[in-house]
This record gives C-alpha cells, sequence and structure tokens, in this order.
C-alpha cells in the first residue's frame, strides 16, 4: 500500500488521539500510527531496492532490466477527419 493510500486510510477512520479521555490509550494510538508509517516508508523504500537488485542481477546474467514506460504526450490536435479535410480560407 502506498504511503498517500495508507494515510488516507487512516484518515477515514476518524480516530484522533487527542480527543481519546484516557491517556494511554492516546499514547498508544499516537504510536501505532506512527509505526504504521514508518513501516511503510521502508517497505516502499526496500521495494525500490529490490527492484534496482533484480535489474542489476538481470544485466550481469545478460537480460535486459525492467523497461522505464514513459506517460505519453496527448496530441493537442483532436479535430475529426472530416475537419482535416475541409479547406480553410482566410
Amino acid at each position: 500500500m502506498e504511503l498517500e493510500a495508507l494515510k488516507q486510510l487512516l484518515v477515514s477512520l476518524d480516530i484522533n488521539p487527542d480527543e481519546i479521555e484516557d491517556n494511554r490509550y492516546a499514547t498508544a494510538f499516537r504510536i501505532i500510527f506512527s509505526v504504521i508509517e514508518k513501516q511503510n516508508e521502508e517497505i516502499e523504500f526496500l521495494k525500490a531496492e529490490n527492484q534496482k537488485l533484480r535489474d542489476e542481477i538481470n544485466l550481469l546474467k545478460g537480460e535486459q532490466t525492467k523497461p522505464k514506460i514513459r506517460g505519453s504526450k496527448k496530441n493537442e490536435d483532436i479535430s475529426s477527419e472530416k475537419e482535416r479535410r475541409k479547406r480553410r480560407f482566410p
């Protein structure tokens, strides 16, 4: 789960440690939320590191790495075929 998705999930729980009357539970929630966030950050880092190592192993084997796919640029011209064939006079 990505960090932003995790944050949205925690926000959707609508748990505010400041509103919890028992100080022990409020502290526990703060610690748990902090641990979850740190673990998720580490997981994302390790995923990226793992992919780098897989790519390096594949290069050493003589294979290709995972391709880097870039987003396509959108074409501004969205005219129809009929409009393209139509002559324009000044």
